[in-house]
């Protein structure tokens, strides 16, 4: 029986608790309410996973591991905002430690000589209350070119930790051929499909 009240008196604290006390999570999505500010990356909930015809036989699937990124947003202009993000090509991760090496070299990422993959956005347009198109300036091996990547926004609130939270996920494709990385086209394809999911903390 003792049991049985302090359970009931436990859930009705819950029912009672204050808003501050709710769990963190997503609390809006509407682009408006989110803050002002700039946000970074946060590198613990952010991938990049890159896919791309193998022989034929499967649509291998790859990722990076070593990623930054970083936006500015004004909340009155949403479509304004501008992002960076970069990628470090070494961070390859197939799964395989002596293939990560392989596709990191010469022959195919050369990171060596190319250390970073970089985009700069030019333009955001808004497609609907939570997605938008995402264009901006590719350089992969040392060549530029236009990039737009499919984007939902996720909404914002508060993580685990006080402060403001967002989270995207991104898709897009790039042909590799389009910068110079003709390597064994097209046994292994020449389209390169992106996921992104990423989360940023506002600073």
């Amino acid at each position: 029986m003792l049991r049985t009240v302090l359970a009931a008196a436990a859930c009705l604290s819950l029912i009672a608790a204050p808003a501050a006390m709710a769990a963190p999570g997503v609390s809006s999505k509407l682009a408006a309410d989110m803050p002002s500010g700039h946000y970074v990356i946060d590198k613990t909930h952010a991938s990049l996973t890159a896919k791309i015809a193998h022989m034929g036989f499967s649509n291998y699937t790859l990722r990076f591991t070593g990623l930054d990124a970083a936006f500015d947003y004004d909340a009155a202009k949403p479509s304004a905002a501008k992002v960076t993000a970069s990628v470090d090509p070494a961070s390859i991760d197939t799964g395989s430690v002596p293939f990560n090496g392989e596709l990191s070299g010469g022959k195919w990422l050369n990171a060596a000589k190319f250390p970073t993959i970089s985009f700069v956005s030019t333009a955001l347009t808004l497609t609907g209350p939570n997605t938008g198109k995402l264009t901006g300036d590719l350089t992969f091996l040392g060549v530029t070119k236009p990039v737009t990547l499919d984007l939902v926004w996720n909404g914002f609130g508060s993580g685990m930790m006080p402060g403001t939270r967002t989270g995207f996920s991104a898709t897009g494709s790039i042909k590799r051929t389009d910068f110079g990385f003709n390597t064994y086209v097209p046994i292994i394809g020449d389209q390169v499909d992106l996921l992104i999911e990423i989360e940023f903390t506002k600073k």
